[in-house]
C-alpha cells in the first residue's frame, strides 16, 4: 500500500470543485450495533444494523462572488423542505481509478456558520452534513 501526503485532494458539491478553499474533510459512515444475545451465551452477539454517515468540511472563509460563502449560503437557504449537496472527495485530483477512488455522499445541508475567527486568525467555518442514502465508493 503506498502512503501519501494528503496535499492533493480534490472535492466538488454539486459539481463545483471547492477543493483550493478547504482545510480538511471527513467522511464518516458506520452501522449501528444491533445486539442478538440470547439466554444462556456467555458473551454479546451482535449484528451490523442500518448504516448512516456524515461528511465534515472545513473551510477557508470567501465571501467573493461565486465562492464558498454565496455556495454554502445559497445550498442552505434555498426554499422548499430540504436542500441537498452531492459531496465528492477523491484523494487526489487525478482521474478516478483504483489508486484514486471517488467517494460521492448525497447530504442533506442542515447547518452553515458565516463566520468563525477570532481577531488576527485566517477566517474559516465548518459544516457537518449527514448522508442520506449510501455512501458510495467508485474506481471507474
Amino acid at each position: 500500500m503506498a502512503v501519501y501526503v494528503a496535499t492533493d485532494h480534490k472535492i466538488t458539491i454539486n459539481g463545483t470543485n471547492l477543493s483550493a478553499s478547504l482545510q480538511s474533510v471527513s467522511i464518516d459512515v458506520s452501522a449501528d450495533e444491533v445486539e442478538t444475545t440470547a439466554f444462556g451465551s456467555g458473551y454479546r452477539t451482535r449484528l451490523p444494523g442500518l448504516k448512516s454517515g456524515s461528511v465534515t468540511l472545513n473551510f477557508f472563509q470567501d465571501f467573493a462572488a461565486s465562492s464558498i460563502d454565496s455556495t454554502l449560503w445559497t445550498l442552505f437557504n434555498a426554499s422548499g423542505t430540504a436542500t441537498y449537496a452531492t459531496v465528492v472527495v477523491l484523494p487526489t485530483s487525478s482521474a478516478v481509478g483504483s489508486a484514486n477512488p471517488a467517494y460521492t455522499a448525497v447530504c442533506v445541508v442542515t447547518q452553515y456558520q458565516p463566520y468563525s475567527a477570532s481577531v488576527g486568525d485566517i477566517a474559516t467555518l465548518s459544516v457537518t452534513w449527514p448522508t442520506t442514502g449510501t455512501v458510495t465508493r467508485a474506481v471507474a
